[in-house]
């Protein structure tokens, strides 16, 4: 038995650091304010308020803002998948 427990905890361990390494190796792709309101329809007044609550992901980078196109993604399949 402990030998058994063993070999899954080796096995896991070798599961998660591939997870990782596959997750190191893809570049996230960002969108911009524009890319953002204009694929979601959302207005400048809702991203700011989006970003004050903290309710999105984002980082500032001089006077733009860029956010994670995963994120907008994953989003995009929950209100899919709750529409079903």
């Amino acid at each position: 038995m402990k030998k058994e427990i063993k070999d899954l905890n080796n096995k896991l361990n070798f599961i998660q650091e591939l997870v990782i390494s596959l997750l190191e190796e893809q570049e996230e792709e960002w969108l911009d304010s524009t890319d953002i309101k204009q694929r979601f329809h959302f207005s400048e007044s809702k991203l700011y308020r989006l970003r004050t609550a903290k309710a999105i992901p984002f980082t500032k980078i001089g006077n733009r803002y860029y956010y994670p196109k995963t994120y907008f993604n994953r989003l995009l399949l929950q209100q899919i998948q709750e529409d079903k």
